[in-house]
C-alpha cells in the first residue's frame, strides 16, 4: 500500500505533536498505532474510542465521587473533508476485537425524544434478564446524522432533561397509558454511551444556547476534525483500516473491567493537580462570556471521566498525574473546538439574517400561495400573525385576499405572488436651453393670470397712450385731461383781496 501525505512536512509534524499530549496508556498506543492506514484524524480516532470503549465499560468503572465514568463525544467537520465517517470506522476496527460483540448487540441510532430514550433504556434492561451475567443495560447511541435528529429532539420538551440525567447517572422515567391505566417505566442505573457526527454548519442552526445554558451541550466534548492524509491504494486492494493490528492491552482492559465494579481513586500529587486544576477552569469561565462558559463548565469533571477511562485500560485504579494531564489535553482541544464552533456559528448567523418581506417572499416562491395559517408556520411562528399580514400587504409583488367559502367559520386569508402593478412613468420633459426657461415660465404664467385681467383695467389705460391711434379718440384725451388737471392756474387780483380781507 502507498501511503501519500497530502499535507506538507511541518502540517504532518504538528498533527504529531497536537496529538501527543493526549496519548496516553493503551489507548493512545493503539490509535498511533492506526495512524499509517487511515485518514482521519488522530484527535477524532481517539474521540471515538474514548467514546465507544467508555460505553463498553460503562457502570463498572467509577469516578472517585462513584459517579459514571462514560465519556460523550460529538466529532464535528465539514463532509468528506472532516472525514467523521472515516474516524469512527477506525475506532470500530481498535476496539472491536477488545470489546466483542458490545458494538453489535448495544449499539443504538439517533434516538429523537425522551420518552422513546428512556423506552429504549427499559428494554434493553429487560432483554438482558435472561442472558448470562443478569441484567445489562448498557446502551451507545452512535449517530452519525446528529442534525437530522436534532430537528426532532429540539421539539421534545423531555429529551434534554432524560439525557442530562442519564449522564449523571441518575434515575429516568416515562409515564404513559395503556389499556386506561397509568404505567410507568424506570431505569434506575442508566448506562448510556454516546457518539455523534455533525458539520459546524447544522451545529450553528441547531445548537440552541439556550438549551447550552441549561446544561444540555456540556455533558458533549466536541472536537473538530479534519483529513489527516490521502491513502493511494492498488485497484481491488482491501480496506487499509483491516490492516490495523489488534490491541492485547485493551482486551485485557476490558475483561478486566468486567469483572468486577471499581471505583477510581486519584494518587496524592494527582488529587493536588486535580485542584488546581478546577481552580484554573473556575476563572476561565470567570472571563469567558456566558455563550461559551456554558458549553464548559464540567470541564474538570470531564477530564476526571477521560483519565478514569485512560487509566482502566491499563487495568489499574489509581489515577496518576501524567494520565490527569493527557485527559485535560483531550478536553482543552475540545474548548478550543467549542469557540471555534462558536465563531463559526456566530458569523452563521449574520449571513442568514433577512428581512421578513424577503422571507415571505422566499416561501411564496417555494410552496406558491399559502394560506394565512401555512405561512406563520412556515416563518416559525418566530412573528406576530399581525406583522406578518402587515408586511404582506405593503408588499408590491404579493397579494393578500380573503376567499370567500360556504364553509361555516372564519374566511381564509390567501398570500400569493402576483407580478408587481408598473408605476406610471411620467414622459420626459422637452429639453429646453438654460437661458430660455424664465421665458417659458412668463407664457405659461399668462393664461393663469388671464381671468384676473379685466379687474385691473385702470392700470391698462394709464398705459393706454403707449398703443394710441387715431381711430381711437376717447383714449389720445385722458392725458389731455390729467395734464390741465396738474397744471396750477393764476391766482387773480380779486381773489387775493379776498383772502387779505
Amino acid at each position: 500500500m502507498d501511503v501519500q501525505h497530502n499535507r506538507t512536512e511541518r502540517g504532518v509534524v504538528d498533527e504529531k505533536a497536537r496529538y501527543e499530549p493526549m496519548a496516553y496508556g493503551p489507548i493512545g498506543a493503539a490509535v498511533k498505532g492506526a495512524m499509517p492506514y487511515t485518514e482521519a484524524d488522530p484527535v477524532g480516532v481517539h474521540a471515538a474510542v474514548l467514546a465507544l470503549y467508555s460505553a463498553a465499560l460503562n457502570g463498572n468503572i467509577l469516578q472517585p465521587n462513584g459517579r459514571p465514568s462514560v465519556v460523550w463525544t460529538a466529532l464535528a467537520g465539514r463532509s468528506r473533508v472532516g472525514r467523521k465517517g472515516y474516524a469512527l470506522s477506525t475506532a470500530e476496527a481498535i476496539v472491536r476485537d477488545a470489546i466483542g460483540d458490545f458494538l453489535v448487540l448495544r449499539r443504538q441510532g439517533g434516538i429523537s425524544s425522551g420518552p422513546s430514550l428512556v423506552q429504549t433504556l427499559y428494554e434493553t434492561e429487560q432483554d438482558s434478564l435472561t442472558q448470562e451475567g443478569g441484567m445489562d443495560g448498557r446502551t451507545v447511541i452512535v449517530d452519525e446524522e446528529w442534525s437530522t435528529s436534532l430537528k426532532l429532539t429540539n421539539r421534545c420538551p423531555k429529551y434534554s432533561g432524560v439525557l442530562r440525567t442519564a449522564w449523571d447517572g441518575g434515575r429516568v422515567s416515562n409515564v404513559t397509558k395503556k389499556d386506561g391505566q397509568r404505567v410507568e417505566v424506570t431505569v434506575d442505573t442508566p448506562a448510556l454511551g454516546f457518539h455523534v457526527h455533525i458539520q459546524p454548519a447544522a451545529w450553528a442552526k441547531y445548537i440552541s444556547i439556550t438549551e447550552a445554558q441549561g446544561g444540555s451541550y456540556n455533558r458533549i466534548l466536541p472536537v473538530m476534525v479534519e483529513r489527516s492524509k490521502l491513502l493511494r491504494t492498488a485497484k481491488n486492494r482491501r480496506n487499509p483500516l483491516s490492516d490495523i493490528k489488534v490491541s492485547a492491552s485493551l482486551r485485557l482492559g476490558y475483561e478486566w473491567a468486567r469483572k468486577e465494579t471499581r471505583q477510581m481513586e486519584l494518587s496524592e500529587a494527582a488529587a493536588e493537580h486535580f485542584d488546581d486544576l478546577r481552580a484554573e477552569y473556575e476563572d476561565i469561565m470567570d472571563e469567558l462570556p456566558e455563550e461559551v462558559s456554558c458549553f464548559i463548565e464540567r470541564a474538570d469533571e470531564q477530564v476526571m471521566r477521560v483519565a478514569c477511562v485512560l487509566t482502566a485500560a491499563e487495568r489499574k485504579t489509581l489515577i496518576s498525574v501524567k494520565a490527569l494531564k493527557a485527559a485535560r489535553a483531550f478536553v482543552e482541544f475540545s474548548i478550543a473546538s467549542v469557540k471555534q464552533l462558536i465563531s463559526q456559528s456566530n458569523v452563521q448567523k449574520a449571513r442568514t439574517v433577512l428581512p421578513l418581506d424577503q422571507k415571505i417572499r422566499e416561501k411564496l416562491l417555494i410552496h406558491g400561495e399559502m394560506t394565512s395559517t401555512l405561512l406563520y408556520r412556515a416563518l416559525s411562528s418566530r412573528y406576530p400573525a399581525d406583522q406578518i399580514f402587515s408586511t404582506a400587504s405593503d408588499m408590491a409583488d404579493v397579494q393578500v385576499e380573503q376567499v370567500r367559502t360556504n364553509r361555516p367559520g372564519q374566511n381564509p386569508v390567501i398570500f400569493r405572488l402576483v407580478e408587481p402593478t408598473p408605476e406610471p412613468v411620467p414622459e420626459p420633459e422637452p429639453v429646453k436651453a438654460p437661458a430660455r426657461k424664465p421665458a417659458a415660465v412668463r407664457k405659461k404664467a399668462v393664461p393663469v393670470k388671464r381671468a384676473t385681467a379685466t379687474k385691473r383695467a385702470p392700470a391698462k389705460k394709464v398705459a393706454a397712450p403707449r398703443k394710441a391711434t387715431a381711430a381711437s379718440p376717447a383714449r389720445t384725451r385722458a392725458p389731455r385731461k390729467a395734464a390741465t388737471k396738474k397744471t396750477p392756474q393764476p391766482i387773480t387780483a380779486e381773489q387775493t383781496q379776498e383772502m387779505t380781507a
